[in-house]
């Protein structure tokens, strides 16, 4: 009778230890290459399941409605570049394609002041055939969900970079010309008020030794850096035309790293990548601080995991998350496990890992609810979600209670102060524009998280808007709060100009 009870104990631990094992195993899925952690969405984020938009989204940009642009080249050459606007409240994809008839693979993109978005260059012809670059320019309003052709370039570009400045201008940077064989030396810059191109003088031509897609950045002088994909970093003078050259990385070219200005405008983070063609990829960081006298890249904390064509994204709360890429050749050895970055500790933590692969000729950018769109990487292998796009919730949204806005203008000068109308203003920490993403092959040459100076008052913010355009280009932002939690509220769009 003893012995059958001892069973009989046993047999229920045995039970309860197996039910134990299947639990964790739920909560534990696999994260990269054989990491495990458990999937609290308060400690890792949680992803959505993957949503069908029908194309892959190559290219994306968000409107100041809320929803999100996305492109895509055609199936055979002459036809129309195929595109959607994503709605990512609703889930719904609706087909809207570019109305010329040139293939926009491989542009660069921007968002112009009034909230239009501009695409510059692409391919003559639709992949694999060489990369021939083309000088078109489309326009897309989001307001009467529209296309319209705008002026050509004067010269054509494929992987050209299009960077927002100062006052409102937009300059084409790079590309490869319409031969396929030459990179393009020559800058323009676009006037949005005459909506014509101007070739800069031959002292503003980029060194013959620059990349295809620069990762380019507005800095707070007015200055443009050139931060990646090779190991030298150049810095442009807009006045004088010139360019000049700031130090090189530490780790030498990062090709398809990625690229950010950190919140406060003053260091840029740049991770992975490889060093050569053929890779491997590198887990390690930098960071170039430009409020030092002589500023130089100097080693922060390395990603857990090797990546290139990885995007890395501003989040609501001034972290950065990097997602996607992978490690060898263009999709192989996928990572999908994304990464926080802290600015203030330089450490990455693991996240929660997406379903689907996002290599080469992917995107992702924070959408105004606080949650991160990732999308595309046409490598077209089963299970193929090349054509989904999947939703990420950061942690800051598993914190509690977000803090609302009930109230904020729509516009706003430089310089200016305004009132936020919140019930939490008591407990507000931060208040921030965070720029819309434009963004292509993982990067985005336009992400800008921009603090504003405020106080607290009763049941109001009282903030100032940014100094001039070199803080914050003008056109449409998001507007933040962030509590004491470190939870962010949702953002309005907020537009600044002169």
């Amino acid at each position: 009778m003893q012995d059958r009870s001892m069973r009989d104990k046993r047999n229920v631990g045995l039970i309860t230890l197996a039910l134990i094992a299947t639990v964790l195993l739920a909560i534990t899925p696999a994260f990269g290459r054989g990491w495990a952690v458990p999937q609290l969405p308060a400690e890792v984020g949680q992803w959505s399941a993957p949503v069908n938009i029908g194309i892959v989204g190559i290219h994306g940009a968000l409107l100041r409605n809320g929803k999100v642009l996305m492109w895509y080249y055609p199936a055979v050459a002459g036809a129309n570049s195929p595109a959607v606007v994503f709605d990512p409240t609703t889930n719904a994809a609706t087909r809207n394609d570019i109305t010329s008839a040139s293939d926009f693979f491989c542009s660069g993109s921007t968002i112009l002041p009034d909230g239009r978005v501009m695409i510059i260059g692409g391919l003559n012809g639709i992949p694999p055939s060489p990369d021939y670059g083309i000088a078109s320019v489309e326009l897309y309003n989001p307001t009467t969900t529209t296309w319209a052709a705008a002026t050509p370039m004067t010269y054509a570009r494929w992987y050209p970079t299009a960077l927002a400045m100062p006052d409102g201008t937009v300059y084409a940077v790079s590309g490869t010309d319409a031969t396929g064989t030459k990179l393009v030396l020559p800058m323009e810059v676009y006037r949005p008020g005459s909506g014509l191109w101007q070739t800069m003088p031959i002292k503003a031509n980029i060194a013959p030794t620059s990349q295809t897609y620069p990762r380019l950045t507005v800095l707070t002088t007015g200055k443009v850096l050139m931060a990646g994909t090779g190991s030298f970093t150049r810095l442009f003078d807009p006045v004088l035309r010139t360019w000049s050259t700031l130090g090189s990385m530490n780790y030498g070219s990062r090709i398809y790293g990625g690229v950010v200005l950190l919140p406060g405008l003053q260091k840029i983070l740049t991770a992975g990548g490889h060093a050569t063609p053929s890779g491997p990829a590198t887990n390690t960081a930098e960071i170039l601080d430009l409020s030092q006298p002589t500023p130089a890249w100097a080693y922060t904390g390395s990603m857990t995991f090797p990546r290139y064509n990885a995007g890395l994204t501003l989040l609501a709360d001034g972290t950065v998350l990097a997602m996607g890429g992978n490690q060898v050749s263009k999709y192989s050895s996928p990572v999908e496990a994304a990464e926080l970055y802290n600015p203030a500790t330089g450490t990455w933590t693991v996240m929660a890992s997406q379903t689907a692969r996002r290599g080469y000729h992917s995107i992702s950018l924070l959408l105004p609810d606080g949650r991160v769109l990732s999308a595309g990487s046409d490598d077209f292998v089963a299970p193929d979600m090349s054509q989904t796009v999947e939703i990420y919730s950061p942690p800051y949204l598993f914190q509690g209670a977000r803090p609302t806005i009930t109230s904020a203008p729509t516009s706003v000068k430089y310089n200016a102060a305004f009132t936020i109308n919140t019930p939490d203003a008591a407990n507000i920490t931060r208040v921030a524009l965070i720029r819309p993403g434009s963004v292509t092959h993982a990067d985005d040459m336009d992400q800008r998280y921009v603090d504003l100076a405020f106080t607290p008052g009763v049941g109001v913010v009282n903030a100032t808007a940014p100094l001039s355009g070199n803080f914050a280009p003008p056109g449409y932002y998001m507007l933040v709060i962030v509590n004491s939690s470190g939870v962010p509220s949702v953002m309005p769009f907020l537009r600044l100009s002169n």
